[in-house]
């Protein structure tokens, strides 16, 4: 190998890794369907004649210069939800029990969520070198074990405030009919449907631009969930909502900016 090969095989080992990003941060922000027609266009699915044993570049996923294509990256892809088994559902019941929720201590709650914010939770150790707001989810590596539990612990809380009974050991006098409204990207959708119980998904184009340009969403493909609960009289119950999928989200989700929103369902079928 001559040395001008050897110091462009080099640099281009050196710039593998930066290249695939730029293409995810591209392919995140286009529209759904020009990625679905993309996949297709790749799979050569509008190809009628066979294509076994061709042993082209295009039918091998190699470029000209022989090197293989780039895969879609993870985070473009649909991922379904892992299915809840009857020994999840009671594992998860049990956990709530021990939150011994009620009126009493859904302040409590509220009051310690509220103050777990992205630096607090770094500091405390909860987090360890996480990616940056607005990228990928926060893989379980950047979390300390005590993060983990606390996460499980706010995704516990979170079904408990939409969904808890009586069977669970949750006491709240719920006497209005709330809707929450939740909107995430497509691609991270599968983290937070397991916790949507009876909710409905519906698939949207983010139409936003931050002035700052910081958190924009223009273009990108997100999930919106809607479900009704119970609520109780106040707004200790809509805020601790909040708060929970605000600690969610910085210890997984990663978004600049969740949107999430409570408010009253005027009309419903939801029985209280």
């Amino acid at each position: 190998m001559s040395e001008i090969t050897q110091i462009i095989t080099r640099i281009r080992s050196e710039l593998a890794g930066e290249l695939r990003e730029r293409v995810r941060d591209h392919l995140r922000a286009q529209p759904t369907e020009w990625l679905v027609e993309q996949i297709l266009t790749l799979a050569r699915l509008d190809d009628t004649e066979d294509t076994t044993g061709d042993t082209s570049a295009a039918a091998t996923g190699e470029s000209a210069a022989g090197t293989a294509m780039p895969a879609i990256p993870r985070q473009t892809r649909h991922e379904r939800p892992a299915r809840e088994t009857e020994e999840d559902r009671a594992a998860r019941a049990a956990r709530i029990r021990m939150l011994r929720l009620d009126g009493d201590s859904l302040p409590r709650y509220l009051q310690r969520y509220g103050a777990l914010k992205r630096d607090v939770l770094e500091a405390a150790g909860y987090l360890r070198n996480p990616p940056p707001k607005g990228g990928d989810l926060v893989p379980a590596g950047c979390r300390s074990p005590q993060g983990e539990a606390l996460l499980c612990q706010a995704k516990d809380l979170l079904h408990a405030l939409l969904f808890g009974g009586e069977e669970e050991g949750v006491r709240l006098n719920r006497v209005e009919r709330e809707l929450l409204t939740l909107a995430v990207p497509s691609a991270k959708s599968h983290a937070v449907a397991p916790l949507l119980r009876a909710a409905t998904g519906i698939g949207v184009e983010g139409t936003w631009r931050d002035p700052l340009r910081v958190a924009a969403d223009d273009q990108a493909a997100d999930t919106v969930y809607q479900l009704e609960y119970g609520g109780v009289a106040g707004e200790a119950l809509g805020n601790a909502i909040v708060a929970a999928l605000r600690l969610i989200n910085n210890l997984e989700l990663n978004e600049q900016v969740l949107y999430t929103r409570t408010e009253s369902a005027e009309e419903s079928t939801l029985e209280i």
